[in-house]
């Protein structure tokens, strides 16, 4: 096919700086809309939040707010600590958490750890921490959860392996228990620990003292709402406070029960600290 040049009329000539131009607002257009496919298929594949995840009778939901960059603010977390629960100094907490995960922080937890950390119990009643300061009162007398939102699920799949790894090298050894596409570990044997299952559920590391706490979340039915914290309008309205600017939030179903479960909360992590 042959062109032409209309006589009488000289050929547009475009400079440099128009192609630029050009160049920029296609690259700005394509951004845009990558960001919002971006976005959308974050949305579509959202799982659960962690109020749904948790049930109805949770007695105690004690959250880091989640932040804009998505990543954990320390000196939020440490004030979270200290005011929630009477951490006097939660910097002490960093070498025994360490310790008791078998894993170094430093390197395998910033690739996947959103700003997101939730600790939850259930099933406690008060009169059987009365008079007990011992931290392992909590894991016999309850069922408590740590939840930690996943901002890269293959790099906290591959935490997880890291972490059963390392205390299997310390002669721990593990049940495996398959639930669709969830594999959760669960301790054989041992001495009540925060850890004794754990699991990659819905876009959260999840640590508990029993594993049966484990499997309910996994077996969750997003559309069964009256089943889960999520469903109680004191929860929305708890949630719905928390914001970016808050240090962190506690949430007790207002029974003795709850504050037992705070009180049970502050003496397991005092326990690590000094055991």
């Amino acid at each position: 096919m042959s062109s032409q040049t209309m006589p009488g009329r000289a050929p547009r000539e475009h400079s440099l700086g128009y192609a630029v131009a050009g160049g920029a607002v296609i690259t700005l257009i394509s951004m845009l809309i990558g960001g919002g496919l971006f976005a959308w298929i974050l949305l579509a594949t959202r799982g659960p939040s962690a109020g749904e995840l948790l049930p109805v009778d949770t007695q105690l939901y004690a959250a880091l707010a989640p932040n804009v960059g998505g990543v954990v603010d320390v000196n939020q977390l440490q004030r979270a600590l200290s005011e929630g629960f009477g951490i006097a100094d939660p910097a002490a907490l960093l070498e025994p958490v360490e310790e008791l995960v078998a894993v170094p922080l430093e390197g395998n937890i910033g690739t996947w750890l959103g700003s997101e950390m939730i600790v939850a119990v259930r099933d406690l009643e008060a009169g059987s921490l009365q008079g007990s300061h011992d931290g392992a009162a909590l894991l016999n007398e309850a069922e408590v959860v740590l939840l930690f939102g996943s901002k890269n699920d293959p790099q906290a799949s591959a935490f997880v392996e890291k972490h059963r790894t390392a205390r299997e090298a310390r002669g721990e050894t593990f049940q495996a228990i398959s639930i669709g596409e969830v594999t959760i570990y669960a301790q054989e044997g041992g001495a009540p620990s925060p850890i004794t299952a754990f699991a990659l559920v819905d876009h959260y590391v999840v640590f508990s003292n029993r594993l049966e706490a484990i499997e309910a979340m996994v077996a969750v039915e997003p559309e069964a709402s009256t089943n889960q914290l999520a469903s109680l309008p004191d929860f929305r309205t708890f949630s719905a406070q928390l914001t970016p600017q808050r240090a962190g939030a506690v949430y007790t179903d207002g029974t003795a029960n709850g504050e037992a479960a705070r009180q049970g909360v502050s003496a397991l992590l005092q326990s690590l600290i000094a055991p």
